[in-house]
């Protein structure tokens, strides 16, 4: 009973799947039939196949009529899931629209301009044309793309005291994706130090944002602009958008001290500084101590200042040390200041003995007005003076005036003589300056003396002399000068029968700045003033200067030669050269010619300096001269025109070969034939040099002539060479070009390779006696232009008009054949093989129809054979049952092999049994058109 169930459920699978295989092939040749007839268009519209639109923006749908017959209606439909939407149109004559699109412009034109306001706008639009007769319908796909709006943020962050600077580039709103890379100096970023993290999000509207974050540490970061290059089919060209980011500039660090008071005591303000720096500097100042000192901090613009106040005899002589950290620091920087030791001593004595030996000093009996200076040296900031004599205080009419003198007011008396003995002190410092003062007794009635003065010019100097003669006492004489005016003087004393003369003598120089007066005074007793004498020195004539410049060319440099000429009187005036802010000229060849005397008494001086213009460039040279006529020297200034370095550019050319063109110029004075192309090692160009010269302007130009193949992504730079070894450099870089593939806008049909599965041939149809009628392709890549040329299979050249191959004459079948197109820039190609097929409307129907017609046939034969066979199998089951359930149950009860105890079978049982499980059915619908 159970293998009669079986049996049953067996035939049952058996006859269910021949009838769906039957069913199956049916339907896959229909569906082969409608898609033999669906892809020809109707040669009646002209619409485009697609078409792309920006969200946002509008978009035009085209359809246009090109029949003769008369046209009722017209309209523009969307296909929506299985509804159709009216969108525009004509309808009895009267044109109609809905809010987003506009009326059409005629029955036969149904351009209308659509507003782009969603992305669920896109989808199949189905232009209809109604005749009384027929109905022309055609559609085309609409795609909505949406431009992506470009936003960046530059973000910074302080990491395990590291500074990190973020920059997000986001393309918001973008269909499809859109592309984000980043440029670095004109490069793509290094793996190190920059990491670049990429996310993408989804929005509800089918738009998506990118967004891409550039990170570095700043202390590696030397530009201070990044670029982020956003790619997107809306954007005709990548949009480039700069960052602004910080660098890091390395600080000038210094140490200085400088003394103030305060609260009546001393003290060093030592200052660490920072200037220029970027991050602020880390400044720490060093002591060995653990007292609290009190410290400031400031800061201004560009500049740290961190101070300590030390106490200036706690701290004098001692080591300050600041330590400055930077990340522009590969380690801290120390700078150490040593403050000054304090010392004080008496300015006449030169050592320890000297100062224990009293000076001597003389006044005269009734002098009156006199001041007995104290002097003392050493660098302490001030000090104390106590003075005493004879171990006890000053006498009356003796004081001390500041630190610096001893007055005696009113006459010298004896009681002024006596030890004085002057302390001076600053803390701990001491030093002792002692004196003794004798007072020289009244003399008798005086004999006032006889005053004359002369004047002399011998040697280039003035000589003045002024005499006291036969004087009772001795004249005192001395000279009163004008401030800053210094001479030679001595005198003379003699005495003859109790009488004395002095006589003064005064050198000046003959020839003085200024009109000066030189007094000769005498003190005598007789006077009850001091008599003084004057004599008045004239102006001296100032010296003429003149200064002139000129330059040469010597071997390709440029020399500068300044002279410079002093007319004056005796003596002559003294030269010197100077340059920029008052250093001396160095590198300068200096010539001072032999002093001139001229026939008016006159001195003439000259002095050239010749040196290299390069040097001075910009800068300013002067002569400066110096002459006891002038009160300050008197400067001349010629300035030196910037010597102009050379002008270096680099271009690339395309040339009408194979080959390229690096082209390099340079321009300036003075300039060599110092060019070369620094090459990769593969170089093998040809490189020229040609130069002219427009007066002491070169102009060089360098070639270098190479095929693209060479140095395509590669960088080539042009160096000039100074001089002195310095160099100028320009760099040009060959972009990397490539070709991806030659592609077929039409509607095509892959044929492939029966063996590897690969695409060797798009297969393109198109319609008979058809004028004009092109095949449209499509460069993928990255040339900025190409060649296409297209060849049937015998060799021939095709028609071209831009990218696309055209067929102006009508078509006939003898254009069918295998075309080969192929699109070159230099040695970049691709190329695409286009079987063309020419096929008429009536030769496609009745193909068709016989396809079908005989597939029919061929599907009810296979029918009735499949039921025959059905039928006939389950008769035999019949006649098998009752057998096959005895051997099922022998089989299931007794053990044993089945092949011992099943029952023995015919040879047509086995036949038979053998067509039930081997038959099957195999259904192939082929067609060719």
């Amino acid at each position: 009973m159970l293998y009669s169930q079986l049996i049953q459920l067996s035939l049952n699978d058996t006859v269910m799947g021949c009838s769906g295989l039957l069913l199956l092939g049916f339907v896959l040749n229909i569906a082969h039939c409608l898609e033999i007839l669906g892809p020809d268009r109707d040669p009646n519209l002209e619409i485009p196949h697609s078409l792309t639109a920006v969200l946002g923006e509008d978009a035009y749908l085209s359809c246009r009529y090109l029949g003769e017959k008369e046209i009722e209606r017209a309209q523009w439909k969307h296909q929506i899931k299985s509804k159709r939407l009216r969108l525009a149109g004509f309808s009895d004559g009267k044109a109609f629209s809905r809010d987003d699109f506009s009326n059409p412009a005629s029955l036969t034109n149904l351009t209308v301009k659509m507003k782009v306001s969603s992305v669920e706008v896109e989808g199949q639009y189905i232009c209809e044309f109604e005749t009384k007769e027929e109905v022309f319908s055609d559609s085309l796909f609409l795609t909505v793309v949406a431009r992506p709006d470009v936003q960046i943020l530059v973000n910074a962050e302080t990491i395990n005291g590291s500074h990190y600077q973020s920059v997000s580039c986001s393309a918001v709103g973008g269909r499809p994706v859109p592309q984000i890379s980043w440029l670095v100096d004109g490069r793509p970023p290094s793996d190190y130090p920059y990491t670049v993290n990429v996310s993408e999000t989804a929005h509800s509207n089918s738009t998506s944002t990118l967004s891409s974050i550039l990170r570095f540490p700043t202390h590696l970061q030397k530009e201070d602009s990044v670029i982020c290059l956003v790619q997107h089919p809306t954007l005709p060209n990548p949009k480039l958008t700069t960052a602004r980011v910080e660098t890091y500039t390395r600080p000038n660090v210094t140490v200085k001290a400088e003394m103030v008071q305060r609260g009546g005591s001393e003290f060093w303000v030592v200052s660490c500084i920072s200037s220029g720096g970027r991050p602020d500097t880390d400044i720490s100042l060093a002591l060995n101590t653990d007292e609290e000192l009190q410290r400031e901090y400031s800061t201004d613009t560009d500049t740290q200042t961190s101070s300590v106040l030390l106490p200036a005899t706690v701290y004098e002589g001692r080591n300050v040390t600041c330590v400055f950290g930077h990340p522009k620091f590969t380690h801290k920087v120390s700078r150490v200041i040593t403050l000054p030791s304090f010392y004080l001593s008496e300015e006449l004595g030169s050592n320890r003995d000297d100062f224990q030996k009293p000076k001597s000093l003389e006044l005269q009996e009734g002098q009156s007005d006199t001041v007995i200076s104290l002097q003392v040296t050493g660098n302490v900031p001030h000090y104390n003076v106590t003075c005493k004599k004879d171990d006890g205080p000053l006498p009356k009419g003796v004081e001390l005036v500041g630190s610096s003198s001893l007055t005696v007011q009113g006459p010298v008396e004896h009681q002024h003589a006596g030890l004085y003995e002057c302390v001076f002190s600053y803390h701990q410092l001491n030093a002792t300056l002692k004196f003794n003062v004798t007072v020289k007794p009244h003399v008798t009635q005086p004999v006032p003396p006889t005053v004359r003065v002369d004047l002399q010019t011998e040697d280039g100097y003035r000589v003045i002399e002024c005499s006291a003669a036969d004087a009772v006492p001795a004249a005192n004489m001395s000279w009163l000068l004008p401030e800053g005016v210094s001479g030679v003087s001595w005198f003379n004393f003699t005495s003859h029968n109790g009488s004395h003369s002095v006589k003064g003598v005064l050198l000046l120089p003959a020839c003085t700045p200024l009109e000066l007066t030189a007094e000769c005074v005498i003190n005598h007793p007789a006077f009850e003033e001091p008599v003084n004498r004057s004599i008045t020195l004239p102006l001296c004539a100032r010296p003429h200067i003149a200064i002139n410049s000129s330059t040469e060319w010597k071997d390709g440099d440029e020399y500068t030669k300044v002279d410079c000429s002093v007319d004056s009187v005796a003596p002559a005036a003294t030269i010197t050269w100077h340059a920029g802010n008052g250093d001396s000229i160095s590198s300068v060849r200096v010539s001072l010619s032999e002093m001139e005397v001229q026939a008016d008494g006159l001195v003439s001086a000259r002095s050239s300096a010749h040196f290299l213009s390069s040097l001075y460039s910009g800068q300013n040279v002067t002569c400066r001269v110096e002459h006891p006529s002038l009160e300050a020297p008197q400067k001349r200034t010629i300035h030196i025109l910037v010597h102009k370095a050379p002008v270096l550019s680099v271009s690339v050319v395309r040339q009408d070969s194979h080959l390229w063109l690096a082209v390099c110029d340079c321009r300036g004075e003075g300039v060599r034939n110092n060019l070369a192309w620094v090459l990769p090692e593969n170089a093998k160009g040809q490189t020229s040099l040609h130069s002219t010269y427009e007066g002491r302007v070169i102009k060089a130009r360098l070639t270098y002539q190479f095929p693209l193949a060479y140095h395509e992504g590669q960088d080539l730079t042009c160096v000039y060479h100074f001089g002195n070894g310095a160099t100028e450099k320009k760099t040009i870089h060959i972009p990397r070009y490539y070709i991806s593939a030659l592609r077929v806008l039409n509607h095509t049909t892959p044929l492939q390779s029966r063996y590897s599965g690969e695409t060797i041939a798009h297969r393109l149809s198109l319609q008979e006696n058809h004028h004009n009628q092109r095949v449209l392709l499509r460069v993928d890549g990255n040339v900025p232009e190409y060649n296409i040329n297209c060849r049937r299979s015998d060799g021939s050249f095709v028609q071209m008009d831009g990218v696309a191959m055209v067929f102006q004459p009508a078509l006939t079948e003898q254009e069918e054949g295998l075309y080969t197109c192929q699109a070159s820039f230099y040695h970049h190609t691709a190329t695409v093989n286009i079987q063309v097929e020419v096929a008429s409307k009536d030769k496609h129907i009745a193909l068709a129809a016989m396809i079908c017609v005989s597939s029919a046939l061929a599907i009810l034969v296979i029918l009735a054979v499949t039921l025959w066979v059905c039928c006939k199998v389950n008769g035999r089951t019949q006649y098998k049952k009752q057998e096959s359930l005895s051997a099922l149950t022998s089989l299931m009860q007794e053990p044993g092999s089945p092949g011992v105890k099943k029952p023995a079978v015919t040879e047509n049982d086995v036949k038979e049994y053998t067509q039930l499980i081997s038959y099957s059915i195999v259904i192939d619908v082929k067609s060719t058109v």
